[in-house]
């Protein structure tokens, strides 16, 4: 039997590290969703989630793609990702300060009696924006790097179980709010006995950074809309309680995405290791799609067997339309695994542009599904969107890679040169 590449083994470790690390999280998760759903309730469950989709779209634009940016950038930068740091974490605090100000002067207008929780949400964009866990991935650690993948859902499991039932909104967000501050305070030590940054060249700078991530920025934005526009719109077109249910399907969903996005990690740091050597990206970038791919697969046809008969028993009658809605959602779970990858190949490669009409694509074909579903009152029809959109995107993405890498000079269609850093 031929032995495999010592870059393909290297490449199925690094994504057994990570994505074993994130099924595990999705495993806590999933036992952290089974004391919230039936101490929360169908509808607190429905008003946390819809929550949830405005916590996610601040992050990200709080983020602004700074995130993917120092880890495509940190190992071609003169003294290593830690130069980075200063710029890095300055500007994402401010980020996060304006995001959040904005939020809560909107609240304050229209739905005061979210202030709250609400505030206690938007507490966690500075915990993430202060989450180092990036550093081990650009160091190539991916087993550090999952472990800390690990610290959030085990504390969000701890703190529910604690808190015992009922749950109201408020205690959901305070609760939130800690967990995210625990991971935060667990990847600092990442920093203990780092080497000294070379000051030979000036890292990369603010408004640099801006103008790399803020394409990046569109991008999880868009990812974000299709992941949380459907479940706010869900709540506000159907009520609260469809959308908890909504909420558990996608939920459980979502929990098998741990290897795509696992895989999108990985892609965007090993790509943008080795985007100046045409001939290695594209071989990195072939294993990554078959072995990405190869595990969507699997798992979406191992939801359509078990989830019949599981999801109903997870959940009791409560949430009988969550079953339905789950199957509906696994064409999208396997289009998610390719599209992962080529999106963190592409963000690696500063290929901004084709990101950018890939996800204006999806969206358009989001909006066109979504609307008559939610007006024929459809969650079966929502979920199946989210197929239709994903399939737009992966087409384009699909088209962009087919160039990437032909040749050096050929790095000026899919995004700037590089740039010394």
């Amino acid at each position: 039997m031929r032995r495999l590449p010592t870059e393909a083994r290297r490449g199925l470790f690094r994504l057994a590290a990570l994505g074993g690390a994130r099924a595990l999280a999705a495993v806590l998760g999933l036992l952290a969703m089974l004391q919230l759903a039936p101490a929360a309730g169908p509808s607190v469950l429905g008003q946390w989630s819809m929550l949830l989709a405005v916590q996610g779209w601040a992050l990200h634009l709080a983020e602004c793609g700074l995130r993917s940016v120092v880890t495509a950038e940190g190992a071609s930068t003169a003294g290593g990702p830690r130069r980075l740091l200063p710029v890095y974490l300055g500007t994402r605090l401010l980020l996060a300060g304006a995001v959040s100000g904005a939020l809560l002067a909107a609240a304050f207008r229209l739905a005061p009696e979210t202030l709250p929780a609400l505030a206690l949400v938007l507490t966690s964009l500075v915990a993430i924006a202060l989450q180092l866990d990036w550093l081990a991935l650009v160091d190539d650690r991916p087993v550090l790097a999952g472990a800390l993948l690990l610290v959030r859902p085990a504390a969000w499991l701890l703190l529910l179980a604690f808190a015992g039932a009922p749950l109201e909104l408020d205690q959901l967000a305070a609760l939130f709010a800690l967990a995210w501050a625990l991971a935060a305070l667990a990847s600092w030590p990442l920093l203990r006995g780092a080497p000294v940054p070379d000051g030979s060249a000036p890292p990369l700078t603010a408004a640099r950074m801006l103008r790399l991530g803020f394409p990046l920025a569109l991008v999880t934005l868009g990812n974000q809309g299709l992941l949380a526009a459907d479940l706010f719109l869900v709540g506000v077109v159907l009520g609260a309680e469809r959308a908890g249910a909504y909420y558990l399907a996608a939920s459980l969903v979502v929990a098998g995405l741990v290897f795509a996005n696992a895989a999108n990690q990985a892609a965007t740091a090993r790509i943008g290791a080795v985007r100046g050597d045409p001939p290695a990206a594209r071989a990195e970038l072939g294993r990554q799609l078959r072995i990405a791919t190869g595990f969507g697969l699997g798992l979406a046809l191992a939801g359509a067997f078990l989830g019949p008969a599981l999801v109903p028993r997870l959940f009791g009658p409560a949430f009988a339309e969550t079953e339905p809605i789950f199957s509906a959602l696994l064409p999208w779970l396997l289009l998610q695994h390719p599209s992962a990858v080529l999106q963190g190949a592409l963000a690696g490669a500063r290929g901004q542009r084709p990101l950018v009409l890939a996800n204006l694509a999806m969206a358009a074909a989001f909006a066109a599904a979504l609307a008559p579903a939610l007006l024929a009152g459809s969650t079966i029809g929502c979920a199946l969107a989210r197929s239709f959109a994903e399939l737009a995107r992966l087409v384009v993405l699909v088209r962009a890679a087919g160039g990437i890498f032909v040749a050096p000079q050929r790095e000026a269609v899919v995004g700037r040169p590089a740039i010394a850093t």
